[in-house]
C-alpha cells in the first residue's frame, strides 16, 4: 500500500496514513493525543523529519525513527516509550514530562535538551551527547548510559538508581539531591560537579575521577572508592559506612 499525497491532515484520515507507512507506521496507530499538530506528526511520520514541530502528548509508543531530526521539537508529555531513536537529533528539544521508558537514545543528541521530570527509567542511552541539558527530577533508574556525555547539566533531584553510567562524563554536572544508589559509575569523569546530599550508597566508584567535587552531607554508604581520584575533593562531611575508599581501606566513621 502507498501513501497517498492528497491525504488530509485532520486526525481521522491519520490512521489511514500510518498503515501506508508500512510496519513502523503501524505502531502509532494505538492513538494520537489530540494537542500534537497532525500535519507535523504526519511529515515525522513521511520523513523522519520534524524540526520544530509541536508533536506535543503525541504517542509514539514503540516508533522507530532512529536517525530522526526532531530539533527543537516539542515532545512535551509525549510517549515515545519503547520508541528507537538512536542517532536521532533532538538537539534543543522540549522532552519535559515525556515517557522515555525502555526508550532506544544511543548514539543520540540531545545536547541542550529540556528533559525536566522526563520518566527515562531503563532506557538505552550508550555514547549519547546531552550538553548542558535541563533535567531536573529526570528518572534515569537502570538506565544503560556507557560512555554517554553530560558536561554542564542540571540534573538535581534525578534519580539514578541502578543506573550504569560507566566511562560517561558527567564533569561540572548538578546532582544535588540526586539517587545514584547502587549505580555503577566505573571510570565515570566526576570532576567539578556537585554530589551535595546526593545518595551514592552501593554505587561501584571505582577508579573514577572524583577531583574537586562538592561531597557535602553525600551519603557513601557501602560504596566502592577504590582506585577513584579524590584530589582537591572535601571529603571531610561526607557519610561513611562499609566504604571502600580509595586506598581500599574499610571506612566505617558513620556507622
Amino acid at each position: 500500500m502507498h501513501c497517498h499525497q492528497n491525504l488530509s491532515p485532520s486526525a481521522r484520515h491519520l490512521p489511514k496514513l500510518l498503515l501506508g507507512l508500512g510496519g513502523w507506521g503501524l505502531t502509532l496507530a494505538v492513538g494520537i493525543a489530540q494537542a500534537a499538530d497532525t500535519a507535523h506528526l504526519r511529515q515525522l511520520l513521511i520523513s523522519r523529519s520534524c524540526i520544530a514541530c509541536d508533536l506535543s502528548q503525541a504517542i509514539l509508543a514503540g516508533a522507530q525513527l532512529d536517525d530522526a531530526d526532531l530539533t527543537r521539537a516539542n515532545l512535551t508529555e509525549a510517549n515515545l516509550s519503547r520508541a528507537r531513536l538512536s542517532r536521532a537529533q533532538l538537539t534543543h528539544s522540549q522532552l519535559g514530562q515525556a515517557n522515555l521508558r525502555q526508550t532506544t537514545l544511543n548514539d543520540a543528541d540531545l545536547s541542550g535538551a529540556t528533559l525536566t521530570n522526563a520518566n527515562a527509567d531503563q532506557a538505552a542511552l550508550s555514547r549519547a551527547t546531552a550538553l548542558q541539558v535541563t533535567a531536573v527530577a529526570i528518572t534515569l533508574t537502570q538506565a544503560e548510559a556507557r560512555g554517554s556525555r553530560w558536561q554542564g547539566s542540571d540534573l538535581q533531584g534525578s534519580r539514578l538508581d541502578g543506573a550504569n553510567f560507566s566511562e560517561a562524563n558527567l564533569a561540572q554536572t548538578n546532582l544535588t539531591g540526586a539517587t545514584l544508589t547502587d549505580g555503577r559509575f566505573y571510570r565515570t569523569n566526576f570532576i567539578g560537579t556537585n554530589l551535595s546530599e546526593a545518595n551514592l550508597s552501593g554505587a561501584n566508584l571505582r577508579e573514577a575521577l572524583i577531583r574537586e567535587v562538592d561531597l557535602r552531607d553525600a551519603d557513601l554508604t557501602n560504596a566502592d572508592l577504590r582506585g577513584a581520584n579524590l584530589v582537591r575533593t572535601d571529603l571531610s562531611v561526607a557519610r561513611f559506612c562499609n566504604t571502600r575508599m580509595a586506598d581500599g581501606e574499610l571506612n566505617n566513621d558513620n556507622c
